[in-house]
C-alpha cells in the first residue's frame, strides 16, 4: 500500500512539475468593466465549485464566507465560535476542546464519518468512523467558507450535511510580512487567568519564486469547574480542575518556478488538551464528582501534510493535493472508587485529489477530478474497576475512491445556467478486533441538478436537487450485544445513510449593496438513518439503521449597512421541521421516541444570530470598531427522552486600532449562560454547556 500511495503521489507532483508554462490572463469580463461606482465596495470571491474564483453572489448555493478581519472583529476564533454564524448549524456533542461533534441541517451521531466535509485548504480532515471536528484556531485564516447541505459530487465521502472551507494565507513571495496578538481573560468561577499569544511572519526566500510563512500560537485556560471525590456535598476536594492548552504552530512554503504554476507545502500540528472532559456532572455550579481523587483528562495531538501543486493554462487548470493526517486523542474518565474508562483514538489518514477545471469567459463550465483514501482508525479501549479489567480495542480500515465532475452552461449571456454533477464512490470498509474481521463493501452514486437565474449583478436566483450519503458506522461487538439486549435488531457495520435534499434560493442586494438578504427554503429527506440507540448493558450505547425522516426548513440572511455610518446590522437564522416518515416496528417498540410523525431527536428545530457591528475611522490613523451579539439555540430533543432547553448567549468585541496597532476588549457569554446544551444521565443540570462568562483583553499587530 506504500508503494501505491507514493507512486499516485509522486505522478502527481510531477505532472505539475513538467507542465509548460503556456498560462495566459484572463481579460475582465464585460460586467466587470462596466461595474458601478458601488463596486467599490469590495466584493466577496470564493473557491468552493472547485473550478476558479467566483464572487459569492453568483454562487447557486447555500455558502457563506467570512474573512479573517470579520472573524477577529466579532471575536471568532473557533469552529465553536463559527457555527452560530451559519444557518441550522449547531454543536452536538462535546467531548473535550479537541474533540467537538457539528454538524447542519440534521441530527448528530459521535460514531461514524462525519456529516460534514472538513477542508483545510485542499486536504480533508477525516477521522474515520468518528466525526470530530478538527480542532483548529483561526489564527493565520485568509477565509472560512461554509456550504450547506449535501455537497456529495464534489466533496468526501457523500458530506451529506455540507462543508467548511479553511483557506489559510499564502506566504508574500516579494515582501516581509508578520503578524502579532496576545490575549488575557477572566472566566466566571475560574482559579486564575486565560491567556496565550500568536505570531505570524513570512519571509520571500527568492523573489518571485520562493517564501515561507511560519504561524502558530498557544493558549492556557484556566480550569473553572471543582471536583469532588464522592458525591457532591458543597465542599470541593479540588478547584479549577479542567484547566485547558491549546498549541499549534504551521509552517507553509510557496513556489512558484514559473508564472503559471504554484506548488504550497505545509505542515501543521495542533495539539489540544484538557484535564477532565467537557461532559459535567453538573454545569450550575459546574463540577465532577465520584472522582475518588484520580485526575481525568482528554488529550489531542494531530499533524497534517499537505503538497498542493496547480498549473494554469489558457483554456484549464490542473491541481493536485496529496495530504497525510496522523494524530491521536481521547479522554480518560476516573470511575470511583479505583477505576477509570479510557478511549484513545489514532487515526490515520492518505488522500490523493487530482482535478481538471476549465478556465476562461466561455459559456462552458467544466470539473473533472478523481480522488483516493487509504485511512484507519484504531481505537484503544479499556474498563478497569477493581478485580475487572475489559479490553475492547478495535479497528476501521477504509480504502475508497472516488470520479466525479460538474458540468454548466451559460445561456443568455449567462443570465441562466444549468448545472449537472455527478460523483462514483466505491468503498472497501471492515471492522477489526482481537476475534476477527468484517469487511464490507459499498458503490454510491450522488449527484446535483441546479438551475441559476441571474438577471442583474445584484439577483441570483436557483432551484437544486441534490443526493449526499454517509458511509455505515461501525461498531463493536459489545455495542451490538448490548443494542439488540434492548430489542434493536442491529449489525456490526450499519447501512450508509443516505440524503437527497430540494432547495429554492434567492440573493438579492441593493445597488449599492447596503442591504443584502439571502433565502433558502428546502426539504432534505433521510434514508437509513443512523441514530444512537439506548443499549441493555448498562452504560453501553449502540447504533442502528431505523428507518427515514424528513426535515423542511428555511435559512434566512440579512446584512444591512445602515443609513448611520460605520453602524452595521446582521441576522442568520433556521427555522425548521423535522420528522421522522418511516420506522422499523421492531425498533419503534424498543424506543418510543422513534415513531412515524415525531420529532427527530438531536436536531435544533431554530437557531439564529444577531449582530450590531460599528467601524469608523476617527481620523487619518485611528479606527474605532465594536461588535455585539445575540445567538439563539433552540432546545434539542435527546434519544435518552430528556430535553435540552433553548439557550442565548452574548458576546462583545469593542476596541480601536491606531496605524498596526489594536486594543480591543473582548466579552464572551456575557449573561453567563450554562445550559447544558446537551443533558447527561445524572440529572437536568449533568452535561456539557457554555463556557462561563470570560471577559478580557486583546492586542494586535497588523502592518
Amino acid at each position: 500500500m506504500k508503494h501505491i500511495r507514493t507512486t499516485v503521489a509522486s505522478i502527481a507532483v510531477a505532472s505539475v512539475l513538467t507542465a509548460v508554462p503556456a498560462f495566459a490572463q484572463t481579460a475582465p469580463t464585460e460586467q466587470e468593466a462596466e461595474a458601478p461606482a458601488a463596486s467599490a465596495v469590495q466584493e466577496v470571491v470564493v473557491t468552493a465549485q472547485k473550478g476558479g474564483a467566483q464572487a459569492l453572489q453568483e454562487v447557486p448555493l447555500a455558502i457563506q464566507a467570512f474573512d479573517g478581519e470579520e472573524l477577529k472583529e466579532r471575536n471568532i476564533s473557533t469552529i465553536g465560535d463559527l457555527v452560530s454564524s451559519v444557518p441550522g448549524a449547531f454543536e452536538g456533542f462535546r467531548q473535550s476542546n479537541g474533540s467537538r461533534f457539528y454538524n447542519l441541517r440534521g441530527s448528530v451521531t459521535q460514531n461514524g464519518d462525519s456529516p460534514i466535509g472538513y477542508y483545510l485548504d485542499d486536504a480533508p480532515f477525516i477521522v474515520t468512523n468518528f466525526g470530530i471536528a478538527p480542532p483548529v484556531r483561526f489564527i493565520d485564516i485568509d477565509r472560512v467558507e461554509v456550504l450547506r447541505g449535501p455537497q456529495g459530487t464534489l466533496y468526501g465521502q457523500g458530506s451529506s450535511g455540507g462543508v467548511f472551507i479553511f483557506r489559510t494565507r499564502d506566504p508574500d513571495l516579494n515582501d516581509f510580512d508578520y503578524a502579532f496578538e496576545a490575549e488575557a481573560s477572566q472566566t466566571r468561577g475560574a482559579d486564575g487567568l486565560n491567556y496565550g499569544a500568536a505570531a505570524a511572519l513570512s519571509v520571500p526566500i527568492i523573489k518571485d519564486m520562493l517564501a515561507v510563512r511560519v504561524s502558530g500560537g498557544f493558549s492556557r485556560d484556566a480550569g473553572w469547574a471543582d471536583a469532588y471525590y464522592g458525591a457532591f456535598d458543597g465542599t470541593p476536594d479540588e478547584t479549577g480542575v479542567n484547566a485547558a492548552k491549546n498549541d499549534d504552530i504551521r509552517v507553509v512554503a510557496l513556489f512558484r518556478p514559473a508564472e503559471n504554476v504554484n506548488i504550497r507545502a505545509q505542515y501543521w500540528n495542533f495539539r489540544p488538551r484538557q484535564d477532565f472532559t467537557g461532559f459535567t456532572a453538573s454545569v450550575k455550579p459546574p463540577y465532577f464528582e465520584n472522582t475518588a481523587g484520580q485526575d481525568g483528562f482528554s488529550n489531542g495531538d494531530f499533524t497534517l501534510y499537505s503538497l498542493t501543486g496547480t498549473v494554469d493554462f489558457s483554456a484549464f487548470s490542473i491541481t493536485s493535493a496529496t495530504s497525510y493526517l496522523e494524530g491521536q486523542f481521547g479522554i480518560n474518565i476516573p470511575l470511583s472508587p479505583a477505576g477509570s474508562f479510557s478511549s484513545q483514538f489514532l487515526p490515520k489518514m492518505f488522500a490523493q485529489e487530482v482535478r481538471v477545471n476549465s478556465n476562461g469567459s466561455g459559456p462552458f463550465k467544466w470539473v473533472i477530478g478523481g480522488s483516493y483514501q487509504d485511512g484507519s482508525g484504531p481505537q484503544e479501549n479499556a474498563l478497569t474497576l477493581p478485580g475487572l479489567v475489559i479490553d475492547a480495542d478495535n479497528d476501521t480500515l477504509t480504502e475508497n475512491y472516488a470520479v466525479f465532475g460538474e458540468v454548466s452552461y451559460e445561456l443568455f449571456d449567462g443570465k441562466l445556467v444549468p448545472l449537472v454533477g455527478l460523483r462514483q464512490y466505491h468503498d472497501d470498509r471492515a471492522f477489526a478486533d482481537s476475534t476477527g474481521k468484517v469487511p464490507t463493501k459499498e458503490d454510491v452514486t450522488t449527484w446535483r441538478l441546479n438551475l441559476s437565474y441571474l438577471p442583474t449583478d445584484d439577483l441570483t436566483m436557483f432551484i437544486s436537487a441534490a443526493t449526499g450519503f454517509r458511509p455505515g458506522i461501525v461498531q463493536s461487538r459489545v455495542q451490538v450485544q448490548s443494542v439488540e439486549m434492548a430489542g434493536v435488531p442491529t449489525s456490526v457495520a450499519l447501512e450508509p445513510e443516505s440524503t437527497k435534499n430540494y432547495e429554492f434560493g434567492v440573493k438579492w442586494r441593493t445597488a449599492d449593496r447596503a442591504l443584502s438578504v439571502g433565502l433558502n427554503l428546502y426539504q432534505l429527506e433521510y434514508t437509513n438513518l443512523q441514530t444512537s440507540v439506548t443499549g441493555g448493558i448498562q452504560d453501553v450505547n449502540g447504533f442502528a439503521n431505523f428507518g427515514d425522516a424528513t426535515t423542511k426548513g428555511i435559512d434566512i440572511e440579512l446584512h444591512w449597512r445602515t443609513p448611520l455610518k460605520g453602524f452595521n446590522l446582521g441576522f442568520v437564522g433556521n427555522f425548521n421541521d423535522s420528522k421522522y416518515d418511516r420506522i422499523n416496528p421492531v425498533v419503534a417498540a424498543a424506543q418510543p421516541l422513534l415513531k412515524p410523525g415525531s420529532r427527530l431527536t438531536n436536531t435544533l428545530s431554530n437557531n439564529f444570530r444577531i449582530d450590531a457591528g460599528y467601524n469608523r475611522d476617527i481620523s487619518n490613523d485611528a479606527n474605532i470598531f465594536g461588535n455585539l451579539s445575540l445567538s439563539h439555540s433552540g432546545d434539542r430533543l435527546q434519544n435518552n427522552g430528556i430535553t435540552a432547553p433553548s439557550y442565548n448567549v452574548m458576546a462583545l468585541t469593542l476596541g480601536v486600532r491606531y496605524g498596526d496597532y489594536e486594543l480591543a476588549l473582548i466579552g464572551n457569554n456575557l449573561t453567563d449562560e450554562r445550559g447544558p446544551t446537551f443533558v447527561g444521565t445524572n440529572g437536568p443540570l449533568s452535561g456539557s454547556g457554555p463556557t462561563p462568562r470570560t471577559i478580557g483583553l486583546r492586542f494586535r499587530v497588523t502592518p
